[in-house]
């Protein structure tokens, strides 16, 4: 008798210790555990792209090696690695991809992984911009304008920077704008003000 209630109580205490969820036979996962779970299945996704995307390059898929660039440049699907991502960059510029050019002169001009050179990124964005790629375009005029890499060319970087504004590239207006290069009457600025929700 006297262990009926020692037990009794005990089962009370344990009982009001656990989560109101276990105590009803519900057995729900934590933020955290639901969080990890995701991140997890996230990472593992990203990782069968990189792989694809490396395969991909391989075969000379010049858009998957700027995927495969961009997962290592930014971490995505393993250990972030800029030489790697220079690599796969490099392949698809020698493969005529502007993106993968654009890309490559954007670490070049930063120093990831490599030493700043704006003289070679000046001519990488140039040849982006020669195979039409619109960001390749806006980094070229930027530098043409500012005179990084290069001689300085107010007209002609306005011109292509304009250009790159005209065709929808955000960055390109914005950087207009905030050089005082703008034509504020061109349809480009006006879209540049309805992007900016005014």
């Amino acid at each position: 008798m006297l262990r009926s209630p020692l037990i009794a109580a005990a089962l009370t205490c344990c009982a009001i210790a656990l989560p109101a969820a276990a105590q009803y036979g519900r057995v729900e996962r934590s933020q955290a555990e639901i969080a990890l779970e995701n991140a997890k299945e996230t990472f593992a996704e990203q990782r069968a792209a990189r792989q694809e995307a490396n395969t991909a390059c391989a075969a000379r898929d010049y858009d998957a090696c700027v995927t495969a660039g961009d997962s290592y440049r930014k971490g995505t699907g393993g250990t972030q690695d800029y030489g790697l991502a220079i690599k796969a960059y490099d392949r698809a510029c020698k493969g005529d991809n502007g993106k993968g050019c654009a890309s490559l002169a954007y670490m070049t001009m930063l120093g990831r992984g490599m030493d700043a050179d704006p003289v070679k990124a000046r001519g990488l964005y140039k040849e982006s911009c020669d195979l039409g790629e619109v960001s390749g375009c806006a980094g070229y005029g930027n530098m043409l304008f500012t005179g990084t890499g290069g001689a300085k060319n107010v007209p002609e970087g306005t011109r292509v920077l304009q250009d790159a504004c005209n065709r929808d590239y955000e960055w390109a207006c914005t950087r207009l704008d905030e050089l005082g290069a703008y034509d504020p009457d061109s349809v480009a600025f006006e879209r540049l003000k309805d992007m900016r929700g005014g």
